[in-house]
């Protein structure tokens, strides 16, 4: 949970609403005993009857932690953009930013997960690829943040998925034929994702697209390159 500074006080309350300082006590409560269900309904409460209220701008920055424990991350990655708008001048912004690229894109790792053993790379990685942009973005901007470790790890976890999805296409692109296109995908990889795991991946793609072309001196270029990294 994260503490910020609060806002001014306000007299909007609503006669069936208990007081904003009710509300967001009971929000903590179910935040501290793992109800983060009924934690999500008492800080949107101060959210919706008190905006302007001593405990809003705590109350926003709670709700990103809520969401994400509830495993709702896309009401976490919004909450994250309002909190980002609302206060971007806030000491612990970063910690919205940080969480903007966390929540991007979320592995699933529940029963379906492993009942069919799926494969991260054969997915849609737009959300990836946005999530890694995020991150970069928040270590860009807050290069001394305490979640500066936590970011670099998910990003090495980011990159490597991104990689592996693109040599997914280019193996696909091997099966049809379509040597050049396969070429181009592992290339990417090589230029553009220098550092990922799946290095070897891409230089044996390019060696077996190589060959396919009658091109064997940069095939065994490619082959040479494997084995020196």
């Amino acid at each position: 949970m994260l503490s910020v500074v609060t806002g001014c006080a306000s007299n909007d309350d609503e006669e069936r609403e208990p007081a904003e300082v009710t509300l967001y006590n009971l929000s903590q409560d179910r935040m501290n005993a793992r109800n983060f269900i009924g934690a999500v309904e008492s800080l949107t409460r101060i959210e919706r009857f008190y905006p302007f209220g001593v405990y809003a701008e705590q109350a926003r920055a709670d709700l990103i932690y809520a969401h994400y424990m509830t495993g709702d991350y896309d009401a976490a990655y919004a909450q994250s953009e309002k909190f980002i708008r609302l206060y971007p001048r806030n000491t612990n912004v970063d910690y919205a930013y940080f969480m903007r690229g966390m929540t991007g894109y979320y592995q699933d790792e529940g029963i379906l997960g492993d009942v069919f053993s799926l494969n991260l790379a054969k997915r849609d990685v737009s959300g990836a690829v946005q999530s890694y942009a995020d991150l970069t973005e928040f270590m860009i901007r807050f290069p001394e943040s305490e979640y500066i470790n936590s970011a670099r790890e998910r990003l090495i976890f980011l990159r490597n998925l991104i990689a592996s999805s693109e040599l997914d296409g280019a193996e696909y692109y091997m099966k049809r034929g379509a040597y050049v296109a396969a070429l181009k995908r592992a290339n990417y990889v090589l230029t553009n994702i220098p550092n990922s795991t799946e290095k070897n991946r891409a230089l044996s793609i390019m060696q077996d697209a190589y060959e396919k072309l009658g091109y064997s001196e940069y095939a065994q270029k490619a082959q040479e390159l494997k084995q020196a990294n």
